[in-house]
């Protein structure tokens, strides 16, 4: 038997940053579009015509995952799904700062 919350351990910093992010997003062309959130989404391979932001719908909640936030969007007339991750507007995250160092980095 198993105590009530003891499913909740505190993370290090290290291993929070090494850790596997689940993927609920499905690419394939044998099956056809659908919306499971938050569960499953099965999506298109390609991206159609009719993809624009303008078709695009937000599906669920915003996310944050060190420090970055992010929701999946889908196209409402194929069902071309993405993972879009909004435009980080500061914030004091130490992963935000690092990424941020890095790409500073690879401009030069």
């Amino acid at each position: 038997m198993r105590r009530i919350g003891s499913n909740i351990r505190k993370q290090k910093d290290d291993a929070r940053a090494n850790r596997i992010v689940r993927n609920i997003v499905r690419y394939t062309d044998d099956e056809k579009p659908r919306n499971d959130y938050p569960r499953r989404i099965v999506s298109p391979v390609r991206q159609g015509e009719c993809c624009s932001d303008d078709n695009r719908e937000l599906v669920g909640n915003a996310k944050e995952i060190d420090g970055f936030k992010f929701c999946y969007k889908i196209c409402t007339e194929c069902g071309h799904t993405v993972k879009f991750y909004f435009p980080a507007m500061g914030g004091g995250n130490k992963a935000v700062k690092e990424y941020r160092e890095w790409k500073r980095y690879m401009v030069q």
